[in-house]
Formats: C-alpha cells, structure tokens, sequence
C-alpha cells in the first residue's frame, strides 16, 4: 500500500466519505458524505451537545469518535458547555437562583415537608431550569441522539473498511470459483 493510500484511509477517517473521493469515486464518497454528516447532525438535533460522552454508556462515546472531525467538534464544545455547567451548578448551590425581580431564591431545605417548602422546591426546580437548561435531564432523548451519533461512526468505520480494501486491491472470490475449489479440494 502506497503513503497515499494510508493518507487515503486517514482522511476517510477525517472527514467521512473523503477516501473515496480521492480515490476517484466521487459518488460514493459523497453518499458516503451526506449520510454519515446526516446521522451525526440528526444525533445532535434530537439530544444537543447532551448526545457526546454519555457518561454511562461509555461504548457509544467510543463509537462517536469513529465519525471524524463532526465528533472532535462536538466533543470540544461538550467540554466547553459542561465546564460551564459545572460552574453555573457551583454559583447555582453557593448563591441560589436569581430571581426576575433581581431577587436570590435560595435552595429551599429537603427535611421540611410543609406544603410551603414543597412549593418552594417545585418553584426553585423551575426557575432553576430556566436558567440552566443543561439542568433539564430527558434522558432517554439522549440516549437515542448518542446512539445515531455512535452510528454515524460505526458506519464510518465500515467505509474506512471499503477504503482499505479498495487500496490493497483485494477482491471477493466469486460463489462458483469457491464451490469449485471446494470442491478440488476434496
């Protein structure tokens, strides 16, 4: 296999569906383009920067990776949004939330079970939210946008698989040559 070549397969990594462009296949290079990009996208519009690192589905974070740079993009912005996260949680449990009126709603206490104090937590869950959406958790929506972000990458890697076998030139042996060498055999 030529350097070509590995550059080749390292670009079908890259950028999904470029191998195949520059091993002269445009179309399917482009097919391969739009349907890996669209699986990613659809992955990250159903579940949002949520979909990257699902922190208890590990394999899928794995997977993700496999679909190039759509995933280093989306995995630096993960980091970004979750250090901001964090940060908020830390400002959110040090100060409480702003309310509208500039006003602070501070974190109403678990053990008082008083209907003021359980209205006082629905109403600080709220605003809560509504300040930090990243609170929101919808898990099983971000688990189906992980897994169409862990297929896009696992189909890459099936066209990373064609890449490679278009480069060493290898072929698939036709049924009738293996029953008849099969059959020599015996």
């Amino acid at each position: 296999m030529s350097a070509g070549g590995y550059m080749a397969l390292v670009l079908a990594w890259l950028v999904p569906g470029l191998g195949h462009v520059l091993l002269g296949e445009r179309a399917r290079g482009v097919i391969f383009a739009v349907t890996i990009h669209g699986l990613f996208a659809a992955g990250m519009l159903i579940a949002g920067v949520r979909a990257i690192n699902p922190p208890e589905q590990q394999i899928w974070t794995y997977t993700q990776f496999l679909t190039g740079w759509p995933m280093l993009v989306a995995n630096s912005v993960e980091k970004s949004q979750m250090a901001k996260f964090r940060q908020s949680m830390e400002t959110l449990q040090r100060d409480g939330v702003e309310m509208p009126d500039g006003q602070f709603l501070t974190r109403p206490p678990v053990d008082d079970d008083s209907q003021t104090a359980i209205a006082d937590r629905i109403r600080f869950g709220k605003e809560a939210i509504k300040r930090y959406p990243l609170l929101s958790n919808h898990p099983k929506v971000h688990d189906i946008g992980a897994v169409y972000c862990g297929i896009a990458g696992m189909l890459n890697l099936l066209v990373m698989f064609d890449v490679l076998l278009r480069i060493t030139g290898s072929t698939r042996e036709k049924p009738e040559a293996k029953s008849q060498n099969g059959g020599a055999a015996k």
